[in-house]
Protein backbone atom coordinates (compact mmCIF):
# COMPACT_ATOMS: atom_id res chain seq x y z
CA UNK A 1 0.00 0.00 0.00
CA UNK A 2 1.14 3.36 -0.68
CA UNK A 3 1.14 6.43 1.48
CA UNK A 4 -1.59 9.21 1.22
CA UNK A 5 -2.25 12.42 2.54
CA UNK A 6 -3.83 15.74 2.32
CA UNK A 7 -3.69 19.26 2.29
CA UNK A 8 -4.39 21.48 5.02
CA UNK A 9 -7.33 23.13 4.37
CA UNK A 10 -6.58 26.51 5.38
CA UNK A 11 -3.58 27.29 3.41
CA UNK A 12 -3.89 24.19 0.73
CA UNK A 13 -0.31 23.03 2.09
CA UNK A 14 0.42 19.65 1.55
CA UNK A 15 0.65 17.79 4.76
CA UNK A 16 4.35 15.73 4.79
CA UNK A 17 4.99 12.61 6.14
CA UNK A 18 8.00 11.69 8.27
CA UNK A 19 9.40 10.04 4.83
CA UNK A 20 9.81 12.38 2.87
CA UNK A 21 12.62 15.09 2.58
CA UNK A 22 10.65 17.66 4.61
CA UNK A 23 11.28 18.20 8.24
CA UNK A 24 7.72 16.67 10.05
CA UNK A 25 5.25 19.45 11.21
CA UNK A 26 2.75 18.88 13.89
CA UNK A 27 -0.31 18.78 12.00
CA UNK A 28 -4.25 18.89 13.44
CA UNK A 29 -7.19 16.50 12.12
CA UNK A 30 -9.84 18.95 13.00
CA UNK A 31 -13.13 17.99 14.56
CA UNK A 32 -16.57 19.88 14.39
CA UNK A 33 -18.62 20.92 17.63
CA UNK A 34 -15.95 22.33 19.41
CA UNK A 35 -14.63 18.96 19.76
CA UNK A 36 -10.37 19.01 20.48
CA UNK A 37 -8.44 19.17 17.27
CA UNK A 38 -6.40 15.55 17.04
CA UNK A 39 -2.61 16.87 16.87
CA UNK A 40 -0.26 14.67 14.82
CA UNK A 41 3.37 15.31 15.13
CA UNK A 42 5.09 13.07 12.89
CA UNK A 43 2.63 11.82 10.36
CA UNK A 44 4.12 8.51 9.07
CA UNK A 45 1.79 8.23 5.73
CA UNK A 46 -0.98 5.85 6.24
CA UNK A 47 -4.19 7.93 7.24
CA UNK A 48 -3.56 8.23 11.26
CA UNK A 49 -3.34 11.19 13.44
CA UNK A 50 -2.94 11.30 17.05
CA UNK A 51 -4.06 7.64 17.31
CA UNK A 52 -6.88 7.77 15.11
CA UNK A 53 -7.41 6.89 11.75
CA UNK A 54 -8.60 9.09 9.78
CA UNK A 55 -11.05 6.71 7.50
CA UNK A 56 -12.53 5.18 10.79
CA UNK A 57 -13.04 9.02 12.21
CA UNK A 58 -14.81 10.08 8.72
CA UNK A 59 -17.32 7.04 8.74
CA UNK A 60 -17.63 6.88 12.71
CA UNK A 61 -18.07 10.89 12.97
CA UNK A 62 -20.68 10.76 9.90
CA UNK A 63 -22.78 7.70 10.53
CA UNK A 64 -25.49 9.02 13.19
CA UNK A 65 -26.58 11.19 9.60
CA UNK A 66 -25.91 8.58 7.12
CA UNK A 67 -27.67 5.86 9.59
CA UNK A 68 -25.07 3.73 9.39
CA UNK A 69 -25.09 0.96 12.05
CA UNK A 70 -21.53 0.94 13.22
CA UNK A 71 -22.24 -1.98 15.37
CA UNK A 72 -23.05 -4.25 12.06
CA UNK A 73 -20.21 -3.26 10.59
CA UNK A 74 -16.43 -4.81 11.32
CA UNK A 75 -13.36 -3.10 11.20
CA UNK A 76 -12.34 -3.86 7.35
CA UNK A 77 -15.48 -2.54 6.58
CA UNK A 78 -15.55 0.40 8.70
CA UNK A 79 -12.72 1.54 7.33
CA UNK A 80 -13.52 0.64 3.29
CA UNK A 81 -16.41 2.06 3.91
CA UNK A 82 -14.38 5.35 5.50
CA UNK A 83 -12.03 5.73 2.34
CA UNK A 84 -15.31 5.03 0.30
CA UNK A 85 -16.57 8.86 1.80
CA UNK A 86 -13.74 10.66 1.23
CA UNK A 87 -12.54 9.37 -2.22
CA UNK A 88 -15.00 6.32 -3.46
CA UNK A 89 -17.39 6.68 -6.80
CA UNK A 90 -20.60 5.63 -8.08
CA UNK A 91 -21.81 5.46 -11.20
CA UNK A 92 -25.32 7.01 -12.31
CA UNK A 93 -26.96 5.82 -14.70
CA UNK A 94 -27.95 9.18 -16.93
CA UNK A 95 -31.22 7.34 -18.67
CA UNK A 96 -32.57 6.17 -15.26
CA UNK A 97 -31.08 8.24 -12.72
CA UNK A 98 -29.88 4.75 -10.77
CA UNK A 99 -26.69 4.68 -9.20
CA UNK A 100 -24.32 1.59 -9.66
CA UNK A 101 -21.88 0.43 -7.78
CA UNK A 102 -18.81 -1.72 -9.90
CA UNK A 103 -16.62 -3.89 -7.64
CA UNK A 104 -17.15 -2.56 -4.36
CA UNK A 105 -20.15 -2.35 -2.69
CA UNK A 106 -21.18 0.65 -1.04
CA UNK A 107 -25.00 0.64 -1.45
CA UNK A 108 -24.79 1.28 2.27
CA UNK A 109 -23.51 4.62 1.74
CA UNK A 110 -25.59 5.31 -1.91
CA UNK A 111 -28.39 2.68 -2.63
CA UNK A 112 -28.71 1.29 -5.86
CA UNK A 113 -27.64 -1.71 -7.63
CA UNK A 114 -24.20 -3.75 -7.14
CA UNK A 115 -22.09 -5.55 -10.24
CA UNK A 116 -19.67 -8.00 -8.56
CA UNK A 117 -17.21 -7.60 -11.09
CA UNK A 118 -14.13 -5.77 -12.58
CA UNK A 119 -14.93 -2.05 -14.84
CA UNK A 120 -13.77 -3.82 -18.19
CA UNK A 121 -16.47 -6.94 -17.67
CA UNK A 122 -20.48 -6.66 -19.37
CA UNK A 123 -23.51 -5.82 -16.81
CA UNK A 124 -25.39 -8.69 -18.14
CA UNK A 125 -28.38 -5.78 -17.39
CA UNK A 126 -27.05 -2.99 -19.31
CA UNK A 127 -25.13 -5.39 -21.89
CA UNK A 128 -21.88 -3.09 -21.60
CA UNK A 129 -19.18 -2.93 -19.52
CA UNK A 130 -18.78 -0.01 -16.70
CA UNK A 131 -16.01 1.28 -18.66
CA UNK A 132 -18.12 1.09 -22.22
CA UNK A 133 -21.06 2.85 -20.73
CA UNK A 134 -18.73 5.87 -18.92
CA UNK A 135 -17.57 6.13 -22.42
CA UNK A 136 -20.81 6.18 -23.82
CA UNK A 137 -22.50 8.94 -22.25
CA UNK A 138 -24.99 6.14 -20.62
CA UNK A 139 -22.68 5.94 -17.06
CA UNK A 140 -21.57 9.16 -15.50
CA UNK A 141 -19.43 8.74 -12.38
CA UNK A 142 -19.80 10.97 -9.27
CA UNK A 143 -17.73 10.89 -6.00
CA UNK A 144 -19.73 9.51 -3.03
CA UNK A 145 -18.90 12.33 -0.93
CA UNK A 146 -20.49 14.59 -3.14
CA UNK A 147 -24.32 12.29 -4.11
CA UNK A 148 -24.84 11.81 -0.09
CA UNK A 149 -23.68 15.51 0.93
CA UNK A 150 -21.14 14.67 3.37
CA UNK A 151 -22.03 16.47 6.63
CA UNK A 152 -18.13 16.30 7.95
CA UNK A 153 -15.65 15.75 5.79
CA UNK A 154 -11.89 15.52 6.73
CA UNK A 155 -10.07 18.83 7.40
CA UNK A 156 -6.79 19.48 8.41
CA UNK A 157 -4.82 22.53 9.80
CA UNK A 158 -0.74 23.40 10.77
CA UNK A 159 -2.73 25.83 13.37
CA UNK A 160 -4.07 24.34 16.63
CA UNK A 161 -6.69 27.26 17.15
CA UNK A 162 -8.27 26.34 13.30
CA UNK A 163 -12.00 26.56 13.31
CA UNK A 164 -13.50 23.06 11.76
CA UNK A 165 -16.98 24.74 10.35
CA UNK A 166 -15.01 27.99 9.20
CA UNK A 167 -12.92 25.87 6.79
CA UNK A 168 -13.28 23.81 3.35
CA UNK A 169 -12.99 20.02 2.91
CA UNK A 170 -9.53 18.82 2.70
CA UNK A 171 -7.98 17.98 -0.53
CA UNK A 172 -6.27 14.97 -1.08
CA UNK A 173 -2.49 15.98 -1.60
CA UNK A 174 -1.06 14.88 -5.13
CA UNK A 175 2.49 14.48 -3.77
CA UNK A 176 0.78 12.03 -1.21
CA UNK A 177 2.88 13.46 1.50
CA UNK A 178 6.01 12.27 -0.09
CA UNK A 179 7.10 12.80 -3.65
CA UNK A 180 7.88 16.23 -3.59
CA UNK A 181 10.83 17.79 -5.36
CA UNK A 182 14.06 16.99 -3.96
Amino acid sequence: MGFFSWKTADTKESIPNIHANRPPVTVYMLQPNGKEAVAEPAYDGYGVFGGVGAYHWLLETNADHLGIALSDLNEDQRWNLGVSLECGIVCRDTKTGEYWHVFHDNRKLVPGKFANITWDEKIPELGASANELLESGRFEDCEIADVIELRYPLKFSFNKNAVYEDLPRSESCPFQGFFFDA
